[in-house]
């Protein structure tokens, strides 16, 4: 495999870096860390450049790119703003992903091409209170009556969702049995449907990301309104968090390089002990030759997965290798932040150094899309496998 930039990626590598580093977009990033509000403004700029509909077809307003071409613009934007990554990839990699991978053709073409045009977000509406990493154990309801679905129960951790016209909730709608989940997925317009109320949840890292719960109280949905099949919901479910790990992976990749990038600079550049650069005492310099080993390995860990994806995505080998993906690039960002925060010394509690937050930024990577416990179970069932039990 030559992962070598092509002319094409390298162009999108450099538009994405310029962009993020102009002064229009830092006064977007700081007055989203001020007000913790949703950057309206950026995701209607970004989306003018086609950034909110990076694997979108082009007959549907996307761009048409390849899923290594996406996550090679992801991890810059991760560089540059965590929160404002989150943003892109849940509108990428879960809403419009799931939509076009398994929605109707006139889903398709109500739904993607707006949400590609930034005219439409959308969320995506697995998680509760009482399940967390056992995603199947959902009790939400959907209940049949006289040609409409009823929708019932409580989501939590729901990214973007006060913001969105568009949500992807999955509901119980038969008993969970072994092997057999129980689970139907439904499009719900979150601003049109009566029985639908939205909180943001209070959080103390991303700023400028939502987190929402939403509740549903009686919620009537035709039938047109089930995204893929009936009673297999899951299969949309599973396949979308597969994808959308590469995204967490590369996004973890980009918080890493940045996180390592400051804590350079301020090693080798802005402070002295005994008489020389601190990253110049072995400890140190040491520490960071192994977080950089980290990122790279993560990203051709990323970049290798989302080939086999264009390949075929239907590869038995595909979930493992997200998980790898997903489980080495969270942690690589975990472990350069917490590093970042102990290298900065005393200056690491102040306000005005950035390493506190961005450790808080990042902490939350090895949870979403699956917390890396379970990706080291995906993997291990799936050495398991090879073994032949």
């Amino acid at each position: 495999m030559n992962f070598a930039l092509s002319g094409f990626q390298e162009d999108i590598q450099k538009l994405v870096r310029n962009y993020m580093k102009s002064d229009q977009t830092q006064v977007w990033i700081q007055e989203a860390k001020r007000t913790k509000e949703y950057p309206h403004e950026f995701m209607r700029d970004i989306a003018r450049l086609g950034f909110l509909g990076m694997n979108i077809d082009e007959a549907y307003g996307g761009m048409g790119m390849s899923p290594i071409d996406a996550l090679i613009a992801l991890e810059e934007f991760a560089y540059a703003s965590i929160s404002f990554s989150l943003n892109i990839l849940v509108q990428n990699s879960l809403a419009c992903f799931a939509i076009h991978e398994f929605g109707t053709e006139e889903q398709k073409k109500r739904y993607v091409s707006n949400m590609a045009r930034g005219e439409l977000f959308g969320c995506f509406a697995n998680s509760e209170p009482g399940t967390g990493s056992d995603a199947k154990n959902i009790i939400t309801t959907a209940r049949d009556h006289s040609g409409t679905w009823v929708l019932n129960g409580e989501k939590h951790f729901c990214t973007t969702a006060s913001e969105a016209g568009i949500a992807i909730i999955f509901t119980r709608t038969s008993p969970r049995t072994s092997g057999y989940p129980g689970i139907t997925a439904f499009l719900v317009e979150l601003k049109n449907t009566k029985g639908i109320q939205v909180y943001k949840q209070p959080k103390n890292a991303q700023a400028g990301s939502q987190l929402c719960r939403i509740i549903l109280d009686n919620v009537e949905v035709g039938y047109d309104a089930i995204l893929g099949t009936a009673e297999k919901g899951w299969n949309v479910c599973d396949r979308t968090f597969l994808h959308s790990r590469l995204w967490i992976a590369m996004q973890g990749v980009g918080a890493a390089r940045r996180a390592l990038d400051e804590i350079l600079n301020y090693t080798v550049n802005q402070r002295e002990a005994f008489n020389k650069p601190i990253f110049d005492h072995q400890y140190v310099s040491f520490k960071l030759a192994k977080i950089d080993i980290a990122i790279h390995g993560a990203r051709l860990l990323a970049l290798e997965a989302a080939d086999q994806e264009k390949i075929d995505p239907n590869h038995i080998e595909l979930s493992a290798m997200a998980a790898r993906a997903k489980y080495a690039g969270t942690q690589a960002a975990e472990k350069a932040a917490l590093h970042y925060y102990r290298f900065s010394g005393g200056l690491a509690i102040t306000e005005e150094w950035a390493a506190a937050q961005h450790l808080l930024d990042s902490l939350i990577l090895p949870i979403y899309e699956g917390p890396n416990e379970i990706q080291l179970q995906i993997i291990a069932n799936n050495l398991k496998r090879r073994a032949g039990a």
